[in-house]
């Protein structure tokens, strides 16, 4: 189309004085009014592409577009920094400009002094603790992080545990990334008890892989999978539901990292029911987090 042409669409609905919308966006019609809750946010710059970056406000403007009722968001920067902290507090600046940015701590264990950030985290409000252990290099079964699992216990508050935020084929050759161990998530689930946790940046089959080593019948109820690495090809999210994953599974868009309509078009265009399409966007991560459906 050429600059400053309007299509017929624009016309009709400035002739009925309606809001244009792109005729592409109707398709998210049946995501957006489930209220979506996403999981996996994050602001700040990514390192090493301009273009992945969101502020407050990109975040704000992705939540009324998509219409989010809540983001559990981190800060990039306590992922590539020095430290946790100036992340950290970046973070719960920015929080305070929409209610809808709920903040998520990332933390280190392996990093001196994680204890007293744990705790001003928590005097700050955070809403949960992310993890990251393939970007800050340690391992789940590390003293330092079953202890620091042992001290969000006491808090009560979900764990966010990211084993991937980018297909390993795309990461940058001079970011040292350390895959997570499925045998350590797994003897990491084994002592969160009846804390929340959710994973991010799983497959479903790498699910089957971190089940294989916890014990028969340890129970898995409080742990969710978020949908932005698991959603697989077109009619993958129908095909989860039907081999009875649906309570498991979350929506997560790892934005801006990940594109988010593209998790959220999966959802939509899923061959679902409504009860099912609600749960997956809503209703399983508002029960994990809040024990009730926050939309209701």
């Amino acid at each position: 189309m050429a600059v400053g042409a309007e299509s017929t669409f624009d016309k009709n609905q400035a002739a009925h004085g309606e809001e244009a919308v792109h005729p592409a966006m109707r398709l998210l019609a049946p995501f957006q009014k489930e209220k979506a809750i996403d999981l996996t946010v994050f602001m700040g710059q990514w390192p090493t592409r301009l273009q992945i970056r969101a502020a407050a406000e990109d975040l704000s403007a992705m939540a009324d577009r998509l219409g989010l009722s809540g983001m559990c968001v981190s800060h990039i920067a306590s992922i590539f920094g020095f430290d946790t902290r100036s992340g950290n507090e970046e973070l719960f600046r920015e929080a305070a400009k929409d209610e809808r940015i709920w903040p998520v701590a990332i933390l280190n264990p392996a990093e001196p002094g994680w204890d007293q950030e744990l705790e001003w985290a928590v005097k700050q409000g955070a809403r949960g603790i992310r993890l990251v252990p393939g970007y800050h290099g340690y391992s789940l079964t590390s003293p330092q992080a079953l202890e620091l699992l042992e001290r969000v216990k006491e808090q009560g508050l979900p764990v966010h545990l990211c084993a991937r935020l980018e297909d390993e084929r795309l990461v940058h050759p001079r970011i040292p990334l350390v895959p997570v161990k499925f045998h350590e998530i797994a003897e990491f689930l084994r002592l969160t008890g009846d804390l929340p946790v959710i994973l991010s940046g799983l497959r479903a089959r790498e699910w089957d892989s971190v089940s294989e080593h916890l014990n028969e019948g340890h129970p898995t109820d409080r742990v969710m999978l978020d949908l932005w690495f698991t959603n697989g090809p077109v009619s993958a999210v129908a095909s989860l539901c039907r081999s009875g994953f649906a309570s498991r599974l979350g929506y997560g868009s790892c934005a801006p990292v990940q594109v988010p309509e593209a998790t959220a078009l999966q959802l939509a265009a899923a061959d679902i029911g409504a009860d099912q399409r609600t749960a997956l966007c809503r209703s399983n991560a508002a029960a994990l987090l809040f024990g009730h459906d926050a939309g209701q």
